[in-house]
């Protein structure tokens, strides 16, 4: 191998890590989370910002969600759905984050400040 070869091959890796800085560096401003049931916003709640351990319940007709919100990041704990696939599906921290709970109808999601409803796909 040669030099210019070791040069093609360290220019291919910086760009190949761009996205990932771009990425990280435009998250980096204000998101927050919405709680929907059934279509219907539950709650807004400020992530970027947030520090420390907030808790709160989801109680509907549908069943019941508990969830955390520690450090920028939003999950559920616990549920009273059959099979706890959302309790499973761990943090969202970053816009287009979702976690869902179907029979609950419940559905989280993180969105951005400016975001639209549509998230590009990566």
């Amino acid at each position: 191998m040669r030099r210019a070869d070791f040069a093609l091959i360290a220019v291919c890796l910086l760009l190949s890590l761009a996205p990932a800085v771009i990425c990280t560096g435009s998250i980096g401003g204000s998101c927050y989370a919405e709680v929907t049931v059934a279509g219907s916003v539950q709650r807004r709640v400020q992530l970027s910002a947030h520090h420390g351990v907030d808790e709160f319940d989801v109680n509907t007709e549908y069943g019941f969600n508990h969830i955390v919100i520690e450090d920028g990041a939003i999950f559920i704990t616990d549920a009273d759905c059959p099979d706890k696939l959302c309790v499973q599906q761990g943090r969202a921290e970053k816009p287009g984050d979702r976690i869902a709970c179907l029979p609950h109808r419940l559905l989280i999601e993180v969105k951005g400040e400016g975001d639209s409803d549509v998230v590009p796909l990566n």
